[in-house]
């Protein structure tokens, strides 16, 4: 028996359905990016992609860290991403990225860290710890975010696997045990939040939130 071959990119696009109204784009396809887990935009239009290229035993099944954080451009405006530069690698099971100040924070457990491209090649030549103590284990149970809240705090899920996590700036430490957390990077503050989201917590336009696991695809945090 031979395994079914992926479909290309267009072929990918043409079995799309969607409702009457709506429409998908293609805007990136491999070579540009490989491995996807977990995207966001900044400011500029670039789009920051998380790759977990090590899951689930590491670079050639030896434990080997082969996740990576790149940014995609469009360097000739029509709207599709035409230029791939690897901005951080060989890191351990990377799972959330967020364009924050010059840089990115990026959620690579035990740590959540800042990471910056200080001299203009694109790379990350300047990486610093802001928060440590996640969980480390079975990756798809690995702290992860980011999403903004109306609050202006930073909202990371949990994971599903808690942590005692210390500010580096600060020094606090708070335990995460079946919630997950806000942080404002600038300051160092934590705090932790009600509700255990697996991955991806999001919210609304009016600031409900909402989680999920592998079992509940869907659920709302009505406690704050």
């Amino acid at each position: 028996n031979q395994d079914p071959r992926p479909k290309s990119p267009a072929a990918s696009l043409s079995s799309i359905r969607v409702a009457d109204g709506f429409r998908v784009e293609l805007v990136a396809a491999e070579p540009l990016v490989r491995d996807p887990i977990a995207f966001d935009w900044g400011p500029d239009g670039k789009l920051w992609v998380v790759e977990m290229a090590d899951y689930p035993l590491g670079l050639n099944n030896d434990g080997t860290p082969g996740g990576r954080i790149r940014f995609l451009e469009d360097t000739n405006g029509d709207g599709r991403y035409d230029q791939s530069t690897v901005f951080l690698e060989g890191l351990s099971y990377p799972s959330g990225v967020m364009p924050w100040r010059d840089g990115v924070l990026v959620s690579v457990a035990p740590n959540i860290i800042y990471a910056v491209d200080t001299n203009g090649d694109g790379k990350a030549d300047h990486q610093e710890t802001l928060y440590q103590g996640f969980v480390e284990g079975n990756q798809q149970h690995l702290v992860n975010g980011f999403a903004r809240g109306l609050d202006n705090w930073i909202y990371v899920a949990n994971g599903d696997s808690g942590g005692s996590i210390q500010s580096l700036k600060t020094g606090e430490t708070i335990d995460i045990s079946g919630r997950d957390l806000r942080i404002r990077p600038n300051t160092g503050e934590l705090d932790a939040q009600t509700g255990q989201t697996q991955f991806g917590r999001r919210r609304d336009d009016w600031g409900n939130w909402f989680s999920c696991t592998n079992s509940a695809p869907f659920r709302h945090i009505a406690l704050q």
